[in-house]
């Protein structure tokens, strides 16, 4: 694991809780300069309850580390997820926007919902 590597919102809630699977991980990446974010990680973060008491931090945190869901990527998605839905075996939309914005950076994605995410072949996913 070398260069960069997208992580998914469940390790981003381990950090900055201090503790599980992701917190390690994403400390790590931040030292090393390799961590990035996709919009759909930055949204869902926002979504949370504490996020105004930790603003701040967190705009720090994704501010130049987060990846666009830009049409690319979209596409890409939207090719996801028919594909899956069509094989009976759906990740729902977020996951396949995740992954999608993954497939767009060439980039490989740290979670701990392998379940979902190894149904997609060309995805590379980082052992946790």
């Amino acid at each position: 694991m070398a260069g960069l590597v997208v992580v998914d919102t469940d390790l981003v809630i381990d950090f900055l809780r201090g503790r599980g699977q992701g917190a390690a991980l994403v400390r790590e990446l931040i030292t090393t300069h390799r961590l990035r974010f996709t919009a759909l990680t930055a949204f869902e973060i926002r979504l949370g309850s504490d996020f105004m008491d930790r603003k701040d931090v967190l705009l720090r945190l994704f501010r130049s580390r987060t990846l666009p869901l830009d049409l690319a990527a979209g596409l890409e998605a939207g090719r996801i997820h028919a594909s899956l839905v069509e094989q009976g075996r759906g990740i729902g939309l977020a996951d396949a926007l995740q992954a999608g914005t993954c497939l767009r950076h060439e980039l490989p994605f740290a979670t701990r919902n392998r379940k979902h995410f190894e149904r997609i072949p060309e995805l590379e996913l980082v052992d946790l």
